[in-house]
């Protein structure tokens, strides 16, 4: 904060010239350095790109207006709604909202424009995801198909499309897992009549099918998919799982939460436990490294912990905001992810808000997994309620965010040898994959899948968390599909029923239980909840996990 010298009359001037230069040269720099952010490696302005600011309007209501994506680490793909006059279409029913999407490949380095095209889509749901190593996922209503822009650049057909996907019902949710090596795909049935519709309104909610999809890099331009089963839930919602497994969640009594990682083959991994007066939401951030969101005397998910598949808690940290719409961008490689928020004036602001003035901006901040050490802390602007505004670049090393009517680009630090050493040590823990999700689908074993609602507090069975709502989760997701085979409306789903309470590991007795683990693991330690730590604060890995206090 500026210092003050308090100066009595113009006489001390003469005499004290040095504090007087002093004073103003601290003022100067101390403010400046409060007004001052980190500055961006490259600066992009938008408007020669023919960027137009969408309304805040759409922009609050989580419309997906523009992304900002990584190709590689030299090459930006940014898309943006582009104001502009359509021609209609006889086929188009009158529900739909067209708009004209434009896309720019943008070399990093010089700021040039590499490649453009546009595309006509009909609503204003998401529409374009990563799938990693220069592929990209498009919807334009309920049919997927996949490009490569780096690929086919010097083809001088830079958006190539391959068809991917198509079903004939409407695509709910799109969900990858932090590698894109699964993808999860929400669907729910085409819209009925009216008189239809009213009848069904009366009975039970329409049911969404969730369909596992292992995604497969077949060289160049081509991606393909392998499906692995599926199963019904009454809401759409997350669901913690990769092309190993998934993270299920343990209700053990008096606000302590076990989590355990269940392949798909039927193994068991007992991790680390967590203390929260809610039910927490884990997110998996690579292949054997998970954070969770929680509360602690309260019911706002202000808490976030990280988690290995080796059993450790490795730290927690609080969230001093209120906020909405958490989202994330992954750098499995480098053991980084990058969180964005959007940050409310107050706990109490209702998910549908839509009030600039509720909201104190949209924060991305870049963490370190094995440490929780923060990176990077930026804000983006405008507020974008859907993410995609921000990338963490695929070796960890940039991030990009649309920031000040400009796409900016930030170097983050290298990795330190003891960071290179964690993501090493999490690669090497990963969970293999020893089946299909059809495999523990079909067989009748996923009991439960919990959902906002009437989400049970217990997951005993080796079931996914189906987590609805905003609390850790994204209002949409990420995710990747198939070649052209069609998805059939009921192809292997199962119906998931509801849990139930079974009581089962409800009490830690302290002593090690004996669970089906991976081969080779050594005996399961009890689960100890994981060390509490200020904002930014890093771990020490050395130092053994800490009980907290209860």
């Amino acid at each position: 904060m500026p210092v003050p010298c308090i100066i009595l009359a113009s006489l001390r001037f003469r005499k004290t010239p040095s504090c007087v230069l002093l004073a103003v040269m601290l003022v100067f720099v101390t403010n400046c350095g409060l007004a001052k952010g980190p500055e961006p490696a490259k600066r992009i302005p938008l408007a020669p790109l023919g960027f137009q600011t969408p309304l805040t309007q759409f922009m609050l209501a989580g419309s997906s207006m523009l992304t900002v994506d990584f190709v590689d680490p030299h090459h930006l793909l940014l898309t943006y709604s582009a104001k502009r006059l359509l021609k209609r279409l006889p086929e188009c029913p009158a529900s739909d909202q067209d708009r004209v999407v434009e896309a720019v490949l943008v070399d990093v380095p010089s700021g040039r424009t590499l490649a453009r095209t546009s595309w006509r889509t009909h609503d204003h749901g998401q529409y374009l995801w990563n799938l990693g190593r220069g592929r990209f996922l498009l919807r334009i209503r309920d049919t997927l198909s996949t490009f490569a822009p780096l690929v086919n650049l010097a083809s001088g057909d830079t958006f190539r499309q391959r068809p991917f996907l198509r079903t004939d019902r409407r695509i709910g949710g799109v969900l990858l897992s932090p590698d894109a090596d699964l993808m999860i795909l929400e669907t729910m049935d085409p819209p009925r009549p009216q008189s239809v519709a009213g009848d069904e309104a009366k009975g039970q909610e329409t049911p969404v099918q969730i369909d596992f999809l292992r995604l497969v890099s077949l060289g160049g331009d081509e991606m393909d998919a392998r499906h692995g089963g599926g199963l019904r839930s009454r809401v759409p919602g997350r669901i913690p799982a990769n092309s190993a497994g998934y993270i299920a969640i343990l209700d053990q009594g008096q606000q302590h939460w076990g989590f355990d990682f269940r392949s798909y083959g039927g193994k068991v991994k007992e991790l680390a436990s967590f203390d929260s007066t809610c039910r927490p939401s884990p997110m998996l951030v690579s292949r054997s490294e998970f954070i969770a969101f929680g509360c602690h005397l309260s019911h706002t998910p202000q808490i976030v912990a990280a988690f290995n598949m080796r059993g450790e808690a490795m730290w927690e940290q609080n969230m001093t905001e209120s906020y909405i719409s958490p989202m994330f961008s992954y750098a499995p490689g480098s053991g980084r992810f990058a969180l964005s928020r959007i940050l409310t004036r107050s706990s109490l602001v209702d998910s549908d808000s839509l009030a600039p003035e509720l909201f104190d901006g949209q924060v991305v901040v870049v963490y370190q997994t094995d440490s929780g050490r923060q990176l990077l802390r930026i804000d983006a602007s405008p507020i974008a309620r859907a993410g995609q505004n921000f990338a963490l670049a695929p070796d960890g090393l940039s991030l990009a965010v649309v920031r000040n009517e400009a796409l900016e680009v930030y170097s983050l630090p290298p990795l330190t040898s003891k960071e290179r050493e964690a993501v090493q040590m999490a690669e090497a823990s990963a969970p293999p994959v020893d089946g299909d999700p059809a495999l523990l689908l079909s067989s009748g074993a996923a009991a439960s899948s919990s959902n906002e609602g009437d989400a049970p507090s217990s997951s005993a069975s080796p079931s996914p968390a189906v987590q609805g709502g905003e609390a850790g989760a994204s209002d949409s997701t990420v995710g990747p599909p198939a070649k052209p085979p069609e998805l059939a409306s009921d192809a292997g789903a199962t119906e998931a029923p509801a849990a139930t309470e079974t009581g089962e590991r409800k009490q830690e007795t302290g002593a090690a239980r004996t669970e089906t683990s991976p081969a080779g693991d050594s005996p399961e330690q009890p689960r100890r909840p994981p060390t509490l730590y200020s904002p930014g604060e890093s771990r020490d890995n050395t130092a053994p996990p800490q009980e907290r206090p209860r």
